[in-house]
């Protein structure tokens, strides 16, 4: 149904203005649509509504992901301010959140029992910026053809499995719905030897729509199975880790954590010489391998604080691959420069048969940006 929603809203998307267009921070070179989101989600709307076997979800789930759709596509049309877009965020999490029975963040043993009912509302507050972090991670990770699109089918995967596992069959049919929804829209959005770019975009609609219905599936997964909250986290920790990473970063360089640069995980990848199917490729096997640490922890019934502290394992992995990402960087940036590019002003011949050994091959080497630079 996906591909067929596509068919038809690949041709409305200029009309509605629902295009991406290329510039110096973007990697494709043509006008593409940017209706994936609407049709992944249109999809799995229409699926769920007329089939059995899936979760009803409740209306409010519905609401929510309709104001962070819809917000998506105001964004993609014009864009909008980060404030603008937190503020809708933080209405369309709790509206989300908020009529799940409390606690919404199931912790099983890692709280005292008398600290369970005096905690309820911080664990709510957790659950509603757990969604917005979501949100913003999936779009944030949405940089390179098939990118936000297989690292959600890696996390739906593992979700529908541990849902099968703990007899929650209404749940895991409702993920392989919704990722078999994703996998309509990545054959038009990975590259492969039949497609060397993207057809077509998720958007900042479809991105951050991913981002709420994962995380409400993680939420729900983890009160309705008894999973400890951060034990799930393994499902999605690599784009978590890159988003966290990203803030403290632009933080420490005093600048705004919500503006746009080069510092992401798949911009690191393509910077060090790595083709966009392959970082693709890296990211969401790493992913995918995460999910499946965390599932077979659930599988063997690992400690629930073993995993809780083994998460740091994928965040210094990540730290360790920045740092040297930026030395890197570093040296590159300070590399010698040769007499004739220091020199402002242009040489001037004494003889005219001098310039018939040069001619405009004769030009001053530009450098090239460095790892974390804005492209110019």
């Amino acid at each position: 149904m996906t591909v067929l929603l596509i068919g038809f809203l690949k041709k409305a998307s200029h009309t509605l203005a629902l295009v991406d267009y290329p510039d110096s921070r973007k990697q494709h070179e043509n006008v593409v649509p940017l209706c994936g989101g609407i049709a992944i989600f249109s999809a799995f709307f229409l699926v769920s509504l007329f089939s059995r076997g899936v979760a009803p979800f409740p209306v409010s789930f519905w609401i929510g992901i309709l104001i962070i759709l819809g917000i998506g596509v105001m964004d993609d049309r014009t864009e909008l301010s980060a404030r603008t877009r937190l503020v809708v965020q933080l209405l369309a999490s709790a509206i989300l959140i908020i009529p799940l029975a409390a606690p919404s963040i199931y912790v099983a043993n890692m709280l005292p029992l008398a600290l369970i009912g005096s905690a309820l509302p911080v664990l709510t507050i957790i659950a509603i910026l757990f969604v917005i972090g979501l949100v913003n991670s999936w779009n944030m990770i949405d940089g390179v053809d098939g990118l936000a699109g297989g690292c959600a089918a890696a996390a739906l995967f593992w979700i529908s499995l541990l849902s099968f596992y703990k007899g929650l069959g209404e749940l895991g049919v409702s993920g392989l719905v919704l990722l078999a929804a994703v996998c309509g829209f990545l054959l038009f959005n990975m590259r492969s030897p039949w497609s060397a770019r993207a057809k077509i975009f998720l958007g900042d609609a479809g991105s951050t729509a991913l981002g709420a219905a994962i995380a409400y599936l993680i939420i729900t997964l983890s009160r309705q199975s008894e999973i400890a909250f951060p034990v799930l986290l393994w499902i999605v920790i690599v784009p978590v880790t890159d988003t966290i990473s990203l803030i403290v970063r632009r933080l420490h360089a005093g600048r705004n954590p919500l503006t746009a640069d080069r510092w992401h995980l798949h911009h690191l990848l393509l910077d060090r010489s790595h083709s966009h199917a392959m970082t693709t490729n890296i990211i969401v096997a790493s992913s995918a391998i995460c999910g499946g640490v965390g599932a077979v922890g659930v599988l063997l019934g690992a400690s629930n604080y073993l995993m809780t502290f083994g998460l740091f394992i994928p965040v210094i992995i990540h730290s360790a691959f920045v740092f040297v990402s930026n030395g890197t960087s570093n040296t590159v940036r300070m590399r010698p420069v040769t007499m004739g590019q220091l020199n402002p002003v242009a040489p001037v011949l004494l003889r005219a048969e001098a310039s018939k050994n040069f001619g405009t091959n004769h030009q001053s080497a530009q450098p090239k940006p460095g790892i974390l630079s804005d492209p110019v």
